[in-house]
């Protein structure tokens, strides 16, 4: 099963390498093929990039029999992520590379970890950690989830009073600021794109996924580092919430942009406090004894 794997995924990267090459030269005369992206030699670098890095994850996996678990996951990830994130990057192009990428997913997540023999019982105290940080990944992806279908889970939405009418503002997955101008009970929606709200969706999503991933392997290291990566998040989206808004021509002092924050930020934030809890180990009242009397002696 491995043997497989490592095929489909070494076929998988080269194939996707090629379409960043693609992307990159002639991506502007085949618009359609790519996803119809505005700017194809930075997205073509990117998949190039991605692939690139999955085919070092292949060779590194091809090579090294015994592996710990941290070096197992991030082949894992290494693979599994360019796979995932290219599909917003290369359009059609990337159907085929991408398949061959989570099949060779699938077999070596069952070759890491479902076809092992010897498997180490976790203890409680592991287990309890275990499951407080895969519960708080998937409260960050539940609440991104739901702000698909109500915005009020989304990470910021104000209403400001314009004369008699009033202008709704809310940021949303995956990469736009809404503008609803309500005037006289009708509803003019604007949807402005913004680069900067998708690099906070992909960090959180991407951080949360890495700690649940690493929560059910029994990572602590890629499960805190998948915290700090939607730390990173949430602080940068304080940090652009300005900038983003001023692309609605909104540009308000900074403590009032803070008690809008939708409930997306704060459940993100919440589940991110979660994960980075369960990383830490408890120390328990036997084991501060223990280090106590081995002081005195």
């Amino acid at each position: 099963m491995k043997r497989l794997a490592l095929k489909l995924g070494t076929w998988g990267a080269m194939l996707g390498m090629l379409a960043g090459v693609v992307e990159l030269s002639i991506g502007t005369q085949i618009r359609p093929w790519i996803g119809d992206k505005e700017n194809p030699v930075v997205l073509g670098i990117v998949t190039l990039f991605l692939s690139g890095m999955a085919f070092v994850s292949m060779t590194i996996a091809s090579k090294q029999d015994a592996l710990t678990n941290d070096g197992k996951l991030a082949i894992f990830l290494g693979v599994l992520l360019p796979a995932a994130i290219c599909f917003t990057t290369v359009g059609r192009l990337w159907y085929l590379p991408g398949i061959l990428l989570i099949v060779s997913v699938l077999f070596l997540a069952f070759e890491f970890w479902m076809n092992s023999q010897a498997r180490d019982v976790p203890v409680s105290s592991e287990r309890t950690r275990k499951m407080i940080a895969a519960i708080g990944s998937l409260v960050i992806l539940l609440s991104i989830g739901l702000a698909f279908w109500k915005s009020a889970f989304g990470l910021f939405q104000v209403e400001i009073p314009v004369r008699v009418d009033r202008v709704r503002l809310e940021i949303l997955p995956m990469d736009f600021v809404r503008r609803t101008a309500l005037t006289n009970g009708a509803m003019l929606i604007e949807n402005i794109e913004s680069s900067q709200v998708m690099g906070v969706y992909i960090l959180l999503i991407l951080g949360s996924v890495l700690a649940l991933i690493a929560s059910l392997t029994s990572s602590r290291l890629f499960t805190g580092i998948g915290g700090g990566v939607v730390l990173i998040g949430l602080l940068l989206f304080l940090i652009w919430l300005p900038s983003i808004l001023s692309q609605a021509q909104y540009t308000p002092g900074f403590p009032s942009l803070l008690k809008s924050l939708g409930w997306g930020w704060y459940l993100s934030t919440t589940g991110m406090v979660m994960i980075l809890s369960g990383v830490f180990p408890k120390f328990d009242s036997k084991s501060i004894v223990f280090c106590k009397n081995s002081d005195t002696k």
